[in-house]
């Protein structure tokens, strides 16, 4: 039998044996029952008449809670996830390191999306469940909240548990770099945010302070990633930045193919070799061909955001982008 089941039970049989409402709610809260749950047992039975206790109709909002906490939930997720995924990119940003750095410009944007859109949605959820707690304690006890607060605390306490064990072998093994460090620390603190918000939820109070202060990492994140990765302008000089790298790629390759045996000359339009003009964009007129030797040229482009761009086969000198060519 359910919890709730044998609580109504027993205010039942104890309200048709006679016993007041005042004693049937001292003898649950003694047994461990909060007060909210004695006083919605006891509303959901009138006082005893001739046909003995009736039961009150109690409208179910186990539906309506579901969809509110998995909408919390997701959105809390949502927040720690980018959160985390931003301040690893900050930490790449200003704790240059020989490994690799996952992402660039375009990833850390949709982080900074997902927090503009998310974060007021967590931030809204959240006060509107601290408010339903302090109008109805019992909310605190539904099903659906303690499932999903205890999956999040086990996935945060398994976070933690894991990120301790790669802390201790990459020490051992001598790979630890400040930037290894700093992005373990930066995992420990969002797992203790979780562990520590998803703990006072199931709490009797209405403080939670792990709330607002993934909130204050959220707005930190977002300030720091607009400085270092700036905004609208900055995104519309790299998409300018890419078609021109494309067509630098694209015509190195046309340039190579019909320059032919003979020797390279001094001077040449690329967009005169270019096989299939309607693949490039109209920044490939910027292109410059520069002849090395008989056998191998440079063609170069002035770019806006040197510092974004993939230097995979790319020469970067100040604010211009080059590629090696060798005539076939």
């Amino acid at each position: 039998m359910a919890d709730t089941d044998r609580l109504n039970a027993f205010v039942r049989d104890a309200l048709a044996a006679g016993r007041s409402r005042d004693d049937i709610r001292a003898a649950l809260t003694r047994a461990g029952w909060t007060a909210p749950e004695a006083d919605t047992a006891l509303a959901g039975w009138t006082d005893c008449t001739r046909s003995g206790p009736v039961p009150r109709p109690l409208r179910s909002r186990a539906a309506q809670d579901a969809v509110f906490y998995a909408l919390l939930f997701i959105a809390f997720g949502v927040v720690a996830g980018n959160v985390l995924s931003l301040g690893i990119g900050q930490i790449n940003i200003w704790l240059p390191d020989i490994g690799p750095s996952s992402g660039g410009p375009r990833a850390l944007r949709w982080s900074m999306a997902a927090l503009i859109v998310f974060a007021p949605v967590f931030w809204w959820l959240d006060r509107s469940d601290r408010r339903a707690l302090a109008r109805a304690p019992a909310r605190r006890h539904g099903a659906v909240r303690r499932w999903l607060s205890s999956l999040a605390l086990l996935v945060a306490s398994v976070a933690l548990l894991v990120d301790a064990l790669v802390l201790i072998y990459a020490f051992l093994d001598g790979q630890m770099t400040a930037r290894f460090a700093a992005r373990a620390a930066l995992i420990a603190a969002l797992a203790a945010i979780v562990i520590a918000y998803f703990r006072q939820s199931a709490r009797e109070t209405a403080r939670r302070p792990a709330g607002p202060a993934l909130l204050a990492l959220a707005v930190i994140a977002l300030g720091l990633s607009l400085f270092s990765v700036g905004g609208p302008r900055r995104g519309q000089a790299e998409h300018r930045d890419r078609a021109r790298i494309s067509d630098l790629r694209e015509l190195a390759l046309d340039v190579a193919a019909c320059t032919g045996h003979d020797a390279l000359p001094d001077r040449l339009n690329p967009l005169d070799c270019a096989r299939t003009p309607a693949r490039l964009t109209a920044l490939a007129a910027a292109v410059a061909y520069r002849r090395t030797d008989d056998t191998t040229f440079d063609l170069c482009v002035a770019v806006e955001a040197p510092g974004a761009i993939s230097q995979y086969g790319i020469r970067i000198t100040d604010d211009m982008a080059c590629i090696k060519g060798t005539a076939r």
